[in-house]
This record gives structure tokens, C-alpha cells and sequence, in this order.
């Protein structure tokens, strides 16, 4: 596959395609992870019986202010599939006191189903022009590919309301059988659909952990997303550039 010259944030590189993360990266990750927490978290403190304590305690160990509505870019509810989320929801439970077989209970009753949802229109606030912004690389002739920890019922419905579904070559959910984003052999089994070496992709993402899995699979470039789950000075010292939007992503020829 030919590559194409893209620009972004003032570097000029050559790549055959460019992975997206979705929540942060595509959409607005706030609007839907922070409420669904919170929602989650009520759920529990009214089945456990347990007090304020245990939400000050959960909201610390998911990695959530629920002060400021914000999401700590290094923390299991940015970066956790849903299944190790659950085990820390547990994880919690049983350190208030619950034993461990109901914790579990609870975490699945409680926290599944507010997680896997599916979307509301008014939780679906898309990054900027994204729809343009991946048709302008598509005709320059690059694939694009989503990888999400979300599940796939979710994203589907994300991708479809925003009319960019059929843009991606491939969609690596969370729940979908085989490695699971941070796992770099996500971005390797990307590459080898497409017959594509790994140097020849790009990441890009709102956290910490997609950036470190950038560089531990030896893309090209590792982009963070500013304004999503993780601080703009945690990106920093582990993207190669940042950018506010996926806009800033575009074809050589069009700079």
C-alpha cells in the first residue's frame, strides 16, 4: 500500500493509516463517562447498604472527581476495558466490607448495565468536524481504523449517529475477542489487515496508555488529543505532537 503524505501541528509524515481512539478522540468523552459513573455509583450506595465513605472511596480508586465532573487520564474508568473496571468496582466493595462473591454481584448489577448503554443522542457531542476531517484522509488514500476499549453494540451506535461508520477498514472494540487496547497487538493485527508495516500507522488518543502503546507497537507517530480524559501535561510527555481536534490532521497536498 502507497503511502500518503499527511500534516499535523507543523510535522510532515508519510503513513498508510491512522488508528483512532473513539471516546476523547472522535467524541466528547466527559459528556458520557463522568454522568454514567455517577449514575453507577448511586446505584451501589443504595444496593450496598454502604455510606458516603465508599463513594469517596470508589470515585478515588476509578479515577473520577466528582467535584469538578472530571476523569483522571491514568485511572480505570479513562483506560480499563469493562471487565477490569467491574473488578475494581469489586475491588472497592469488598474493601468496605461486603465479601468478595457479592461485591461481584453488585458491580455487574450495578455497574453493566449503566456502562454499556447504549448512547443517547445527547451523550454523542462529536470532536470537531470529524466526518470531514477522516473523508479528506480517506481520499488521500489512507485507511482508518477505530480501536476502543467501549464495547461494540456502543460504538456502533456512536459511529452511525455520526454518519462515519462506513470510513473505517476495521473497529476493535473492547468486548470483541482477541487483544484488547492497551495491548499493542491491537495496533499489529491493524498493520498486518492491511499489509502494512507498523511504522507505517498513527496513533491517536486522549490518554496516557494510548500514546505508551503507540510507541511500545513502533508507529510512526503517537497524537494526543487535548480536552479528552487525559491532562494536556500527561500527553505531553508522551506524544509525539498534540492536537485540539482530528482536523489538525490532514493531506500534504492540502497544507
Amino acid at each position: 500500500m502507497k503511502s500518503s503524505v499527511l500534516r499535523i501541528a507543523g510535522l510532515t509524515v508519510e503513513a498508510c493509516g491512522v488508528v483512532f481512539d473513539k471516546d476523547g478522540t472522535l467524541v466528547d468523552f466527559h459528556r458520557v463517562w463522568g454522568p454514567r459513573m455517577e449514575r453507577s455509583a448511586n446505584t451501589l450506595l443504595e444496593a450496598s447498604g454502604l455510606g458516603e465513605d465508599f463513594l469517596v472511596h470508589l470515585y478515588r480508586t476509578v479515577g473520577y472527581e466528582a467535584t469538578t465532573g472530571n476523569t483522571l487520564g491514568q485511572g480505570p474508568l479513562a483506560t480499563a476495558p469493562l471487565q477490569q473496571l467491574t473488578v475494581v468496582v469489586a475491588s472497592a466493595l469488598f474493601q468496605h466490607g461486603l465479601a468478595w462473591d457479592r461485591a461481584c454481584e453488585l458491580a455487574n448489577h450495578c455497574v453493566v448495565p449503566a456502562m454499556t448503554a447504549a448512547p443517547t443522542p445527547e451523550e454523542i457531542a462529536p470532536r470537531g468536524n470529524v466526518a470531514t476531517a477522516l473523508l479528506k484522509l480517506i481520499d488521500a488514500g489512507c485507511f482508518v481504523s477505530v480501536a476502543t476499549t467501549d464495547n461494540r453494540a456502543a460504538t456502533e451506535v456512536m459511529l452511525r449517529h455520526l454518519h462515519i461508520e462506513d470510513c473505517f477498514t476495521s473497529i476493535h472494540c473492547g468486548d470483541d475477542p482477541g487483544p484488547v487496547k492497551p495491548d499493542t497487538r491491537v495496533l499489529d493485527d491493524i498493520a498486518q489487515s492491511q499489509g502494512v508495516d507498523l511504522s507505517q500507522l498513527i496513533m491517536v488518543g486522549d490518554t496516557v496508555s494510548d500514546m505508551v502503546m503507540a510507541r511500545n507497537a513502533g508507529v510512526c507517530l503517537g497524537v494526543g488529543i487535548t480536552g479528552g480524559a487525559g491532562s494536556d501535561e500527561e500527553l505531553a510527555a508522551h506524544a509525539d505532537v498534540l492536537i485540539k481536534d482530528i482536523s489538525e490532521i490532514y493531506p500534504g497536498a492540502t497544507a
